[in-house]
């Protein structure tokens, strides 16, 4: 450091204060300044940024016992390290005062050149590396505030840039129930305005422009009711996502009775649709978990081979099995002998909203769902695999005993 070491000389005899001069003015590393009494002393060291004290004991007035304890009190001066100078004999007692008041080394009088350099040295090494310590934990404080602030600006861009194709994605899907809705409305709205007009010129309407109106306002009733149902629906599964409104409450049970349940409820459909379910779970696998958003992700993947693997196709066939994969764990695999998917279709089978068929059915939002269930409150891992032409397999790693996050 090139700034010199302020040091404050404190001695009510202005000769050892002009020995100390003599001493210092030797050394350029060291600035000397001089107060004759305690309470010059404390006036300087609130003037000027005071780096070490030298300071005589024994003065009339104000002592230097007293002195430092006026700098222990004051959060500004607290830690100027103090040097004591005094001829008075080292008893232990004497001694013993000075470090509980703050002082911090004691020199006898008089005081020989070499020693009080060395410690003056010691004392300037210590606040250097201090200086050195501090400016190091602003400059850290002050790049971890900066990294801080980059994160959060990083994260509401991702925030926003995961966002956008969401958003896309649902005002398409919107677009086509609530421009219909548009349509008919104002189809409606002129053929009431043309009824109306109609009455007024001929103070009358015939029964076959009437019956007219209503066949045309039924139909329109009808399409308004299909394209409002779509548009609650796409919203409905829009908030699907969201694992908020999903029953969070724990059940003991056996993984293989809520798997053989699940798959009853689409018995039905299978049947009807030609395929055959293969389930191999071992009885006995015990589950705390929630039992609700487990039959649910199973849905949405039954769901996902019966709309996309077996488009077009009178059979196929779905295969369930699960095996512990260690002492608190169980993997489930579910697979199917369905059309699979792309590379570039695989990558992004579980982004929300993404479908190869939209407008036929599809939301885009099944495998987002079951993804967020499996990962979110059922505290697991979901991992798909699949080669166009051969099928999909779906992995569910979930643990034994669920602790999902608290609404």
């Amino acid at each position: 450091m090139t700034n010199r070491f302020l040091v404050l000389a404190v001695d009510d005899r202005e000769s050892n204060r002009i020995a100390l001069r003599a001493v210092l003015r030797r050394f350029p590393e060291f600035e000397l300044i001089e107060a004759s009494s305690g309470e010059a002393a404390l006036l300087c060291v609130m003037e000027r940024p005071v780096q070490l004290l030298l300071l005589d004991v024994n003065m009339p007035g104000m002592d230097g016992f007293e002195v430092v304890a006026h700098l222990q009190s004051i959060e500004l001066t607290r830690e100027i390290p103090v040097i004591f100078l005094t001829a008075t004999a080292k008893e232990e007692s004497f001694v013993q005062r000075g470090y509980e008041l703050g002082a911090v080394d004691y020199l006898a009088k008089p005081i020989e050149d070499h020693l009080l350099i060395s410690r003056l040295r010691i004392y300037k090494r210590l606040y250097e590396s201090r200086q050195q310590l501090q400016a190091s934990n602003r400059s850290l404080e002050q790049t971890m505030q900066e990294l801080r602030e980059t994160q959060q600006s990083l994260l509401q861009h991702q925030k926003l840039a995961a966002l956008m194709p969401m958003v896309s994605a649902v005002a398409h899907e919107l677009n086509t129930p609530l421009g219909n809705c548009q349509l008919t409305l104002s189809i409606l709205r002129d053929s009431s305005v043309e009824l109306l007009q109609g009455w007024r010129a001929k103070q009358g309407i015939r029964r076959s422009e009437l019956e007219n109106y209503i066949h045309n306002q039924l139909e329109a009733s009808e399409i308004l009711s299909h394209s409002l149902g779509r548009a609650i629906e796409i919203v409905a599964r829009f908030k699907q996502i969201s694992l908020s409104d999903h029953n969070l409450l724990l059940s003991q049970f056996d993984l293989a009775d809520l798997l053989a349940g699940a798959l009853g409820l689409h018995s039905a459909e299978l049947l009807a649709r030609g395929i055959q379910v293969r389930l191999d779970v071992p009885a006995g696998i015990q589950m705390r978990s929630c039992i609700g958003p487990l039959s649910r992700a199973l849905d949405e993947l039954l769901a996902n081979s019966l709309l996309h693997g077996f488009a077009g196709r009178s059979r196929g066939s779905i295969g369930i099995r699960a095996r512990l994969s260690g002492p608190a764990a169980v993997e489930i695999c579910y697979s199917d002998d369905g059309l699979g998917m792309a590379p570039e279709v695989l990558a992004k089978a579980f982004d929300p909203f993404f479908t190869t068929r939209f407008g036929q059915g599809s939301s885009g939002l099944g495998l987002s769902i079951a993804y967020n269930l499996v990962t979110g409150l059922l505290g697991g891992e979901l991992q798909a695999n699949s080669v166009a032409g051969q099928g999909c397999e779906f992995i569910l790693n979930l643990p034994l005993a669920a602790s999902p996050p608290q609404p």
